[in-house]
């Protein structure tokens, strides 16, 4: 049901309510307003909180460390790929892909505004795209993650966290493609607790800074958890490449949320969305 949609035929029903019974159509009505607020949310297995784990561009240090430590615990995350992958490696990213974690689409140029494509031919730069050209980016990589994993991408990452190609956001257009169910952008350690007024193609995150420290990556984890929120995570290299965290800094973090499983879900992008959306439907 449309997320606007709900809480109007609630109000309603208070209103009709409120001349037979006042106190009663208080209760109702603010119950149906927790609710659609995703206060009454529940998480699988009794979960307190979410983390998602998602690394962009499709690293070798993903392949040599994220994605080897992550085995080591038993997690899964989310790689956001893009058209720069070495053919040597298309074979590593099947076998991740096979292995239980995601591979989203992040685009075949990723481009980016112009200021921010340091080294980058100003033909890939986002001012000089439209959305039809985008859109149409977007497909052949899909062709390209099809064919190297045997499966369509179901999420998206913006590119640099930009949704405005050519002076416009093609958030709504990427929708009515119908290629993805969810798309993700950065943010500043965003703890997800409003499901209610959540943007499927517009997900805000945690862009981690090189250099960043385990301290800060569990800080922000216990934030989550005390918020009994979403949590995303956005990597780019591990222990290499750049944009990069220690590995040892990486480690750390998945040992702290191996020792929370039973408060913590982590998930992949995609299944974490698809269960928030599953619930929506249901309220």
């Amino acid at each position: 049901m449309n997320q606007v949609f709900i809480p109007i035929v609630r109000f309603v029903s208070a209103l009709y309510l409120a001349a037979k019974n006042p106190a009663l159509a208080i209760l109702i009505f603010l119950a149906g307003i927790l609710s659609v607020s995703g206060q009454n949310l529940k998480w699988p297995h009794g979960k307190k909180a979410v983390i998602v784990l998602t690394y962009d561009d499709g690293l070798n240090s993903h392949l040599d460390i994220a994605i080897p430590q992550l085995d080591s615990f038993g997690l899964r995350g989310t790689f956001f790929l893009y058209g720069h992958l070495s053919e040597n490696r298309f074979a590593d990213w099947k076998k991740t892909s096979e292995n239980g974690h995601e591979t989203g689409n992040h685009s075949l140029f990723h481009p980016c505004r112009l200021e921010d494509s340091a080294g980058k031919s100003p033909t890939f730069s986002s001012e000089n795209y439209d959305i039809p050209s985008m859109i149409r980016e977007i497909r052949v990589m899909d062709r390209l993650l099809f064919a190297i994993t045997g499966k369509h991408a179901t999420s998206y990452a913006y590119p640099c966290s930009e949704t405005v190609i050519g002076g416009f956001d093609y958030g709504e257009s990427l929708k009515e493609t119908g290629f993805f169910s969810c798309a993700r952008i950065g943010g500043d350690k965003t703890i997800i607790t409003d499901f209610s007024n959540l943007d499927y193609f517009k997900v805000p995150s945690y862009s981690v800074n090189a250099g960043t420290d385990a301290s800060t990556l569990i800080c922000y984890t216990e934030e989550v958890l005390k918020e009994k929120g979403l949590g995303i995570f956005v990597f780019h290299g591990i222990g290499g490449d750049y944009l990069s965290v220690d590995a040892d800094v990486h480690l750390e973090l998945l040992q702290f949320l191996k020792s929370h499983t039973n408060e913590i879900w982590v998930a992949t992008f995609s299944e974490v969305m698809e269960y928030l959306q599953d619930s929506e439907q249901k309220l």
